[in-house]
């Protein structure tokens, strides 16, 4: 019984080490396949424009003092930066800008949502600077993350391990060979199932994360069984019931005799 448990219970090494290879290869180079991300609602533009007209340079900052403040406060409260300063995309698949108005981004790359930005500017100036950038990546992570929940990341573009290593990592009873990628897409929602420990991932058109990626990992059976993860862990468990189910045993035959 105890060589049985001991085996079934533990959490193999080969279970919990990433990109793995069959092969013995050093200093391989791995092309990218990665997806241009178009844009959806709900995702957060940081729009800068700067002019040689300072009052038109208070139309895009934020207004005041107390505006300052407010977005300081709630920066400092855990709130999320861009949702202060940026530009949601909002039910009709545009941005507001002020004085400006509308602009119809849903559904085009960065560099088109640019282009865009850039005509509707270029109507009220003839020399200005413009930068269009994604507000952060958000993505939530659920099941056998160390920290569950949404998370972002203040970069143009990450990938899947620098997400996991924000969550604080897997638990040693993720399934790391079956992570559940549920990615949106124009067209509807589709569930990817991804191997952390095989390094082609890196190849792959999931090795970056994109906005609004949810990522699940499933637990190990071993979870199920109660057992430690490791070796000693799960002998002390064992001596533990052993040594609990003796005592009541031997209480047992007392009170019989």
């Amino acid at each position: 019984m105890l060589a049985i448990a001991f085996i079934t219970s533990c959490v193999p090494v080969k279970k919990m080490v990433y990109l793995q290879s069959e092969e013995d290869i050093k200093d391989k180079v791995f092309e990218y396949q990665k997806e241009e991300y178009r844009l959806q609602e709900n995702d957060i533009l940081d729009v800068q424009i700067r002019s040689m007209n300072e009052e038109a340079n208070k139309l895009f900052s934020i207004q005041g003092q107390s505006g300052q403040q407010a977005m300081q406060l709630g920066v400092q409260s855990g709130g999320d930066l861009y949702y202060m300063t940026g530009y949601t995309i909002n039910d009709n698949g545009a941005i507001e800008l002020p004085y400006i108005g509308e602009v119809l981004v849903k559904g085009k790359t960065l560099k088109e949502a640019k282009a865009l930005v850039d005509a509707e500017v270029a109507k009220f100036f003839k020399t200005y600077y413009l930068q269009v950038k994604l507000g952060g990546i958000r993505f939530s992570t659920l099941g056998e993350f160390q920290n569950t929940g949404k998370q972002v990341i203040l970069q143009n573009q990450a990938t899947i391990y620098e997400a996991i290593a924000l969550s604080g990592d897997l638990t040693p009873l993720a399934k790391r060979d079956e992570i559940r990628l549920i990615r949106q897409y124009p067209d509807g929602t589709k569930i990817h199932t991804i191997n952390l420990l095989d390094q082609s991932i890196i190849g792959s058109p999931y090795y970056f994360i994109q906005p609004n990626d949810v990522l699940y990992a499933e637990p190990l059976p071993q979870k199920a069984y109660g057992f430690g993860v490791t070796g000693a862990q799960t002998i002390t468990t064992l001596v533990s019931a052993l040594s609990s189910s003796l005592a009541l045993y031997l209480t047992i035959i007392s009170l019989g005799q």
